[in-house]
């Protein structure tokens, strides 16, 4: 009788968690679907290049050039991946790269050293070295005058747009923040306060009271006046990171940036929707198109 009884609690747990959006165990459910399409829309021979920025395993970045016959663009594209700061790697998301290089970017993914063994610091002072290495190999490639696209999924939304507006750590990395030509955030953990409580989250930025939390959420840096250019996609039945958390930084970068600011709100949309532009040509991917050729110079 136990046994019967827990098979119907575990049968409800799951038609539970598979129809009600917004929960973290619906996400949860629906994660095979999502690596099952990364595995049947992989690209196939894509040209990449690794390379190695510190000693641990993690510390590199995977350069893609631009496919060939295609005319090359005159910005570069770099792209983190998501995966909550603890799975993934740059070699799982290629469709990624593919997407951009066959339109003639190069581009360029970051892999950091993970949560739990890691948090926030050093994962931040990756993200910094790995940048630095990156435009020593634009310099080499004579790509040195191109301006950069930022974007990121979910956790990498986080490190792209830390990577934006944290100006006063460019200013101690001698980068100029006009290098941006562009920044990219789907599904990006943008106000950490507002997320999901989670052992992920204290793993990466600690307690709400700990100093490194504030400095892990890019809205902590946005100014009173914001001209990046912006494509920002989120669902509102976002289970991973929480709609509200976006809400609340789209509510505070509107008050500051007026033009070049891109927001598509996905009505009953989940974590994973908003991954839907890697495998299927809809209006996500559309929008993305558009938003790339605004901001293309050659």
């Amino acid at each position: 009788m136990l046994f019967y009884l827990s098979l119907i609690i575990l049968f409800l747990t799951v038609f539970v968690g598979l129809m009600i959006r917004g929960t973290l165990l619906h996400e949860l459910l629906h994660l095979p679907i999502f690596h099952f399409r990364l595995f049947k829309h992989r690209p196939g021979a894509i040209d990449f290049y690794r390379h190695s920025y510190g000693t641990d395993t993690k510390q590199y970045f995977l350069h893609f050039p631009p496919s060939e016959n295609e005319i090359e663009k005159k910005q570069v594209v770099i792209f983190f991946h998501g995966g909550g700061w603890s799975l993934g790697s740059p070699e799982m998301f290629k469709i990624n790269a593919a997407f951009f290089t066959k339109r003639g970017y190069h581009v360029f993914m970051p892999s950091y050293r993970r949560v739990p063994f890691y948090g926030y610091p050093e994962i931040r002072e990756d993200i910094d070295v790995c940048f630095l290495e990156i435009l020593k190999e634009m310099k080499e490639l004579e790509l040195e005058g191109h301006n950069i696209i930022l974007g990121g999924t979910s956790a990498g939304g986080n490190l792209a747009a830390l990577l934006a507006y944290d100006r006063a750590k460019l200013e101690t990395l001698n980068i100029d923040p006009k290098i941006f030509s562009g920044l990219i955030l789907f599904g990006a953990a943008l106000d950490l306060s507002l997320m999901y409580p989670s052992p992920v989250r204290w793993f990466y930025a600690g307690s709400t009271a700990d100093p490194a939390f504030q400095k892990a959420s890019p809205i902590t840096y946005l100014q009173s006046e914001e001209t990046l250019p912006v494509l920002m996609i989120h669902g509102t039945k976002d289970g991973l990171v929480a709609y509200r958390s976006a809400e609340a930084f789209i509510k505070k970068i509107s008050e500051r940036q007026s033009e070049n600011l891109t927001i598509l709100i996905l009505p009953e949309g989940t974590h994973l929707d908003v991954g839907s532009w890697n495998f299927f040509d809809n209006d996500l991917r559309k929008l993305l198109v558009e938003w790339l050729e605004e901001r293309e110079v050659g």
